[in-house]
């Protein structure tokens, strides 16, 4: 009486059996399902990076000096935050910074497809910021980084409105060294505030352009390129700015050049006068590169 029913659970195994087998053919080399939601990478003050899996409940960060950390989701009145043990995860848009015992050790971050950029020459490296609104290139000597998270004035030099700072790019003075060079840290930054809208290519009131404003084409946008001088404590801040208005919104692609005033060097110290051409050419560089991708 029994041997019907060891019949049948014999055809239903056969049958599982049979089942897996034809999935597994045709799910062949596809990975497991892992509950994560979005991924991120991220460049960071100083040449860092995070590597960021989410899932609905935690975050996986994978760090430039080899640790990984996983945070569980907090909550946030504003932007994401993931934290455990004094250490948190905080971003709000494209930029982040983690921060661990109160110090942020990984600073200025700001999410990018490639975490090394992809090579476009010997030496080079590109930055396409994650919503595919703009890209530019810089060599090894620069690093990329965000700026403050949500809105700020320091989207734009003597700004009196508030913006958002998109990328940071900068060259280090090691770039170099034993002279009287500070470093160049060049911008993109941009706002849909009415009145940099308006005064977006005119001269700004504070502190702004020193010099008349003339004009250029950089693959297929004109700019308003402006330059301003600033001094402080012995230091100087030459600033070259090259601003658009697109989508009802002011774009500021502009760098500043920082360094000491030679005079205040002991000519013992064996500090030299800075090559300003040199560092032009590479700030330069990433400002020629510059290019909008979203095809407005």
């Amino acid at each position: 009486m029994k041997r019907p029913y060891t019949v049948i659970g014999i055809l239903v195994i056969v049958i599982i059996l049979i089942a897996f087998g034809v999935y597994a053919y045709t799910h062949k080399g596809e990975p497991p399902e892992s509950g994560v939601t979005a991924t991120a990478s991220y460049l960071c003050r100083d040449g860092k990076t995070i590597d960021a899996s989410f899932t609905d409940a935690d975050v996986t960060l994978t760090l430039s000096d080899t640790r990984a950390l996983v945070l569980p989701r907090a909550v946030s009145a504003s932007g994401m935050r993931y934290e455990k043990d004094g250490t948190a995860f905080v971003g709000k848009g494209d930029t982040a910074y983690l921060e661990e015992n109160g110090t942020q050790t990984y600073a200025d971050c700001v999410a990018n497809g490639s975490p090394t950029g992809s090579a476009t020459a010997p030496g080079a490296k590109e930055f396409t910021d994650s919503a595919g609104t703009f890209s530019f290139t810089y060599p090894d000597s620069v690093t990329v980084s965000g700026g403050d998270l949500g809105y700020t004035q320091s989207w734009m030099t003597n700004a009196t409105t508030s913006g958002l700072v998109l990328a940071k790019a900068t060259l280090s003075k090691a770039f170099q060294p034993n002279t009287n060079f500070g470093e160049a840290t060049l911008t993109v930054g941009t706002s849909p505030d009415p009145s940099a809208v308006a005064q977006c290519l005119t001269y700004n009131p504070s502190g702004g352009p020193t010099t008349a404003p003339t004009k250029q084409t950089i693959n297929g946008t004109e700019y308003t390129v402006m330059h301003s001088n600033d001094a402080a404590a012995g230091n100087r801040y030459d600033t070259t700015s090259y601003r658009t208005v697109r989508n009802s919104q002011c774009y500021a692609v502009e760098y500043t050049i920082h360094y000491g005033n030679i005079q205040n060097y002991d000519p013992s110290s064996g500090v030299k006068e800075f090559d300003e051409s040199a560092v032009k050419s590479v700030m330069e560089g990433v400002v020629q590169s510059f290019r909008f991708t979203d095809g407005a």
